[in-house]
């Protein structure tokens, strides 16, 4: 609308000044007579010819101004209009793009999801599925807290651990190291329990859950399999060292020290026995369990081999040796379902008591001692199912 009123102007400019043109030349004829002969005629016929032109040539310029105003205005038209094109192109290649870089990180945080969830399935096939992780992508948000469809990091920074939240990696490696301490104690009860809280933690963290067949001597923590076994504390750390460090290597961390050589020790195995079956504060929360019923009569009698009357000599020394290979492996515990061996093992312990009763005949105390050791020898061979004279 506006172009047409500039087209409107353009021409009552030229229109005018033609007009007006005309007008003077005309007036100047009817005034002024024909055609005159005299050079001052002519003279002041120029200068009217002259005020008339440059009449015309002003309200031409002012038409060829506003005439390229107009095309100015066009080219502006065209120009926004071109703009805008190029923008909506530019919109539509950036949300095309936008949405590859979605598809393409969607497609690159299940690759890593899942090739996470292999890796820890691979680590159940290893331990021959005595391990399984039955909630994978717990484990995986747990590490990898920042991860989801829309986004995807590979790395994993462990930070202060004064912010490290439950369950993420930061988390996993301060409990495997509270570990490691924990095996160090030998003689604090407290310290006991809360290695058993610790390593089952630990699993829950990991995602890992005990599949395998109930085995003598398997601890359980509120009614639950805690996947420890008192005869094997190093296999579970084993299987806690694997997984850890599988996943620490998978979010470009290295690898922990090992810790499992100090679950190998009989002090350590004996010392957590001791408190899980005879601590107050165990009872009812953490328990050993056996199906041969004369293990903790064995036990009991393993301890009490060990007394020294004497400061250099244990009181029933091959007693101790015997049941000392006895509690090295479940293989030798399995033997106890051999009557044969089970009755050998016991004539040998109750062999010993007796001649140390012998030893210690006028010594009442001692005599008090043995007397008790003789009771729990004679209930282990009644549990293992043998006559007893």
């Amino acid at each position: 609308m506006k172009a047409n009123w500039i087209l409107a102007g353009v021409g009552i400019a030229i229109g005018t000044g033609v007009l007006v043109a005309i007008g003077v030349l005309g007036a100047y004829g009817y005034y002024l007579g024909p055609v005159s002969r005299q050079a001052t005629d002519w003279g002041s016929f120029g200068s009217v010819m002259a005020g008339a032109f440059t009449l015309l040539s002003s309200f031409a310029t002012i038409g060829t101004l506003l005439f390229l105003y107009l095309q100015q205005m066009k080219n502006d038209e065209k120009q926004e209009k071109i703009d805008l094109q190029n923008q909506l192109k530019e919109k539509k290649h950036d949300e095309v793009v936008e949405k590859q870089l979605k598809a393409l990180t969607f497609e690159q945080y299940l690759n890593h999801r899942k090739l996470f969830i292999e890796r820890l399935n691979e680590q159940a096939t290893f331990f021959k599925d005595e391990i399984g992780f039955p909630n994978p992508e717990r484990v995986y948000n747990g590490i990898f807290p920042k991860n989801s469809p829309s986004h995807c990091e590979y790395r994993v920074d462990l930070v202060d651990p004064q912010d490290a939240k439950a369950c993420d990696l930061t988390d996993c490696v301060e409990i495997y190291r509270s570990i490691g301490l924990l095996l160090e104690n030998y003689g604090d009860k407290e310290k006991h329990l809360k290695l058993v809280q610790q390593i089952v933690h630990m699993q829950g963290c990991l995602g890992i859950s005990y599949a395998g067949n109930h085995r003598e001597g398997d601890i359980y923590f509120v009614d639950l399999n805690a996947g420890l076994n008192i005869y094997t504390i190093e296999e579970t750390l084993i299987r806690i060292e694997s997984v850890l460090n599988s996943v620490l290597f998978y979010t470009g961390n290295e690898a922990l020290p090992q810790i499992h050589h100090k679950g190998q020790s009989s002090l350590m195995r004996d010392a957590l026995y001791d408190t899980i079956a005879n601590y107050h504060r165990a009872k009812g929360g953490i328990e050993i369990r056996h199906t041969i019923k004369a293990l903790p009569f064995l036990h009991q009698l393993y301890e009490d081999s060990q007394i020294c009357f004497v400061v250099t000599e244990r009181l029933l020394e091959e007693s101790y040796i015997a049941l000392a290979e006895l509690f090295s492996s479940h293989e030798e515990i399995e033997k106890l379902k051999d009557h044969d061996y089970a009755g050998r093992l016991m004539d040998l312990i109750i062999y010993e008591i007796g001649a140390a009763k012998e030893m210690y005949t006028l010594e009442p105390d001692q005599e008090a001692i043995l007397k008790r050791i003789d009771v729990t020898s004679w209930m282990a061979k009644r549990s293992l199912g043998l006559q007893c004279d």
